[in-house]
């Protein structure tokens, strides 16, 4: 019995030797893995700097000047009208200056689409009419009419998710193939989808009005779209740009309010709802960096305060949104009429968007006009 004991006891040792050794080797292996660990910390990308620009407008005068203020990329906008040319110097001056160059495109707002297919423009909607307020004299719809946010045609309509899709894929085939990636500009809905009158309400599509042409089919379709650009072109980075929805300083009750929805309680009601499945299914398919489009003065916002407050609704979306990591998060940044002072500003309210910046030198249109469409 007590040979045996001492067996027990002896094999018990043995045991717990062998697993202290076992933990010695794995803590060894760790500490020799430490250098790797801080080797593939530091492999993480500089946060981004960028302006955003028209091609014609790129020189070698102007990347030399803002690479002395620090940017590491040019974005230069693409769309039918840029010619081969000024893109071909565009993306020849950036090599000369070791700036990665990326391409912007406009989805949505799209004024030669809208023009051919009217009934492919998004509609205002028609449960509230606040969005009356900001015109002198608002449109009135036919019986066989809707109103319409001109130029604005969105990929929630099946056609217009087809013919974008057409249209951004021999864009970029038709360029040079050494771009980085691409900025994809107004992939939700139009602006005061609900009929509110905020330009950033756009979660909803014919919110009470009558369909003038036939939906997407399911839900996530601007993660759909930009998993389809990605697919096209592999290896290249494709950026969705967002916009934020309504918040609760534009309802009447805030004090103070800015009043840009009118009477609509969109902050408390569907608005970040819709807003947060449409983020979730694009988190789901963008695994890098997403930019948020802060326009202050085509959305009426104060340049110096309202930045930070969009940023941190962009990382931290309302009504189940899920958060963006910092790191993911760029801010493009109006800069469009304003002076090196005035810039300066503006750059400073971007901090909380680690991922980094877009200086947009040249302004980005958001505008529209309520015209009526008749209902095929």
């Amino acid at each position: 019995m007590c040979i045996f004991r001492a067996s027990v006891v002896l094999a018990g040792l043995c045991a717990i030797a062998l697993a202290a050794t076992a933990a010695n080797r794995k803590l060894e292996a760790a500490r020799t893995d430490e250098p790797n660990l801080e080797a593939k910390r530091s492999e993480r990308p500089q946060p981004f700097r960028a302006i955003l620009v028209h091609p014609d407008r790129i020189s070698l005068e102007l990347l030399k000047t803002w690479k002395h203020k620090g940017i590491n990329a040019i974005v230069a906008t693409l769309d039918r009208n840029a010619s081969a040319e000024s893109i071909k110097k565009a993306a020849s001056f950036a090599q000369a200056e070791s700036l990665k160059w990326y391409v912007w495109i406009e989805t949505a707002r799209d004024p030669e689409t809208a023009q051919a297919h009217p009934d492919w423009t998004a509609s205002v909607g028609k449960h509230h009419d606040d969005w009356k307020r900001l015109f002198k004299n608002p449109p009135r719809a036919a019986a066989d009419e809707e109103i319409k946010a001109w130029p604005w045609v969105p990929i929630g309509y099946a056609p217009a998710y087809e013919a974008h899709l057409d249209r951004v894929r021999k864009l970029l085939a038709g360029i040079d193939d050494s771009w980085t990636g691409v900025f994809l500009n107004d992939l939700q809905e139009g602006p005061t989808s609900c009929g509110c009158g905020n330009d950033q309400c756009r979660w909803a599509i014919d919110y009470g009005n009558r369909p003038t042409a036939p939906k997407t089919p399911g839900e996530g379709h601007a993660a759909r779209f930009v998993g389809e650009i990605a697919k096209a072109f592999p290896g290249k980075e494709v950026i969705p740009v967002w916009v934020t929805e309504c918040e609760f300083a534009d309802l009447r009750e805030s004090k103070p309010s800015t009043g840009l929805c009118g009477d609509v309680g969109c902050a408390t009601g569907t608005c970040w709802k819709a807003y947060s499945t449409s983020w979730n299914a694009l988190l789901d398919v963008a695994h890098g960096r997403i930019a948020v489009g802060i326009w202050s003065q085509a959305f009426h916002r104060d340049r110096k305060t309202w930045p930070k407050q969009a940023i941190e609704l962009f990382k931290n979306p309302l009504r189940g949104g899920r958060p963006l990591e910092p790191d993911r998060a760029l801010a493009v940044l109006d800069a469009s009429n304003a002076n090196d002072a005035e810039i300066d500003a503006i750059v400073e309210t971007a901090d909380a968007a680690q991922g980094g910046r877009v200086i947009a030198l040249d302004r980005i249109e958001q505008g529209w006009e309520p015209r009526a469409v008749k209902v095929k």
